[in-house]
């Protein structure tokens, strides 16, 4: 697919992390009015904040796009992230699928209500067979 036909805020890939140091501030963020409180700090070196597995800044629009809270003063590492180049197609295999779920959450289960709701779980009543179990004739 060219870099061109990619729309990033359908797919947000890049924006998830699982440690706090995923996107590290360079020296150029300095100037950008990045607020202190969406950075943390380790080890001397400022970050951007995490939440959930994804940058604390990634939020999900109505019509399920995911978008920068801060997309004007973003930090360099995420400006110099290109659509279609390598980093972007791993980011998509490997992390696609969480922000596929950030977007489309599944459902919340309705209450059960009725008879059935007093029963306990499948496996509470299952019965355990003994020994060897005879493959069907």
């Amino acid at each position: 697919m060219p870099p061109s036909d990619i729309d990033c805020t359908a797919c947000g890939a890049y924006c998830f992390g699982t440690h706090d140091r995923y996107i590290a501030l360079l020296p150029d963020d300095r100037a950008r009015a990045i607020p202190a409180t969406l950075t943390s700090e380790v080890d001397g070196r400022r970050f951007m904040k995490m939440c959930g597995g994804h940058c604390a800044q990634l939020a999900c629009t109505d019509d399920a796009r995911l978008v920068c809270g801060i997309y004007e003063v973003r930090p360099e590492a995420c400006r110099a992230f290109r659509a279609g180049s390598f980093e972007c197609v791993k980011a998509r295999q490997h992390r696609g699928a969480l922000a596929e779920a950030m977007r489309n959450p599944a459902p919340a289960r309705p209450e059960t209500s009725g008879p059935e709701a007093d029963l306990p779980p499948a496996h509470v009543i299952a019965v355990i067979p003994n020994g060897r179990m005879k493959p069907p004739a």
